[in-house]
């Protein structure tokens, strides 16, 4: 890998707000995904500086669902964090962003980028973006009520002939947000096709104190360099890649050390990330943790070496014995794996649906 185009002198602190970040590389919010247990098991591994939460509905947060909860349970070992909510009333954002500093939280994200139909279909997510005259008082109601910072997340705009990034990066970064994240997709995309880092670009260019943030398509070490150098953007988020390679934040830290050669995981860290990733999920949500966990099976399979039918297993299993019967034998057959292609990619479709 060259890293004769990183920028060397470059501090990896990076302030958002009133908070200092010892590292500019993030889990992004992937609904359904980032959960306690999933923030927790990666921040093990090293390298990873904020994580957020996966969206939270606002009206939901402060009634106290038991979906809610479980989405903002947190701890000391989870920090730095911020908790994304969203809502398409602003009067609910403004109430969930002073729930969420009265009870000790540090930042809010308003997230206006999920594709998801249900979502969208309440005025919320990439919805906002339509209207941006609104979306710019929405996002300064919010930040005129609380003192802990606020940042958003977006993408380009609706589709390609409603590029309204620009302009809202603007606007945001004028009404006081902290920070905005954005993913290189338009909503129509969905996860399909590939990131717009012109358009990223665009974003970063319309600002001028305020740190952007590239979201999209970081899969690798190179990946997240090329998205910066490319970009200009201040930081990194990473979703998808994350999965794919829950190693990927501690190789990055290693890449901006000059640390060579990268550190691959043995085999054997590589079973126990799977173990406790599922021992943090079980600790949660007892025996409900191994229906959770078996949607990351299709991401996890090719990186940590999982022949495809004990995968198979993994997406089905329904007991705490069961899985650890299978970790054993995943022991015995590490490696025999025939793919080396993630199934979650095969499978993953090209447009916005409700579960990708």
């Amino acid at each position: 890998m060259l890293l004769s185009k990183w920028r060397s002198t470059e501090s990896p602190e990076i302030q958002i707000g009133n908070r200092i970040l010892k590292t500019r590389y993030f889990l992004a919010p992937l609904a359904g995904y980032t959960q306690y247990a999933f923030r927790v098991a990666l921040r093990e591994l090293g390298g990873l500086g904020l994580c957020t939460t996966d969206l939270v509905l606002a009206s939901q947060m402060m009634a106290g669902s038991r979906k809610s909860k479980a989405l903002l349970m947190t701890s000391v070992e989870d920090e730095p964090l911020t908790v994304q909510i969203f809502s398409g009333i602003t009067s609910e954002l403004v109430r969930g962003a002073r729930w969420l500093e009265d009870r000790g939280y540090e930042a809010v994200d308003l997230n206006m980028g999920c594709p998801m139909a249900k979502i969208n279909g309440n005025g919320g997510g990439a919805r906002i973006m339509c209207a941006p005259e609104a979306a710019c008082q929405m996002v300064a109601d919010v930040v005129d009520a609380v003192s802990i910072p606020v940042t958003v997340k977006m993408r380009l705009g609706w589709d390609r002939d409603s590029i309204t990034a620009p302009l809202l990066a603007r606007e945001f970064e004028k009404a006081g947000v902290a920070a905005i994240t954005i993913h290189g997709r338009t909503r129509n995309q969905g996860f399909g096709g590939t990131v717009d880092r012109e358009g990223i670009k665009q974003t970063v260019e319309a600002v001028h104190h305020i740190p952007v943030i590239g979201n999209g398509d970081i899969c690798t070490v190179e990946d997240a360099f090329q998205m910066r150098n490319e970009t200009g953007c201040e930081a990194v988020s990473i979703g998808r890649g994350a999965m794919l390679d829950p190693w990927i934040f501690r190789k990055i830290s290693q890449a901006v050390g000059r640390e060579e050669p990268l550190s691959e995981p043995t085999v054997e860290e590589q079973i126990q990330f799977l173990v406790r990733h599922f021992t943090l999920m079980i600790e949660q949500y007892d025996d409900y943790g191994c229906k959770l966990i078996r949607k990351f099976a299709a991401w996890y399979g090719a990186r940590l070496g999982i022949p495809e039918d004990l995968e198979n297993r993994l997406r089905q299993f329904e007991s705490i014995d069961e899985f650890h019967d299978i970790v054993a034998k995943i022991r015995l057959r590490h490696g025999e794996r025939k793919s080396s292609v993630a199934t979650a990619l095969i499978k993953t479709p090209n447009g916005p649906v409700e579960r990708w």
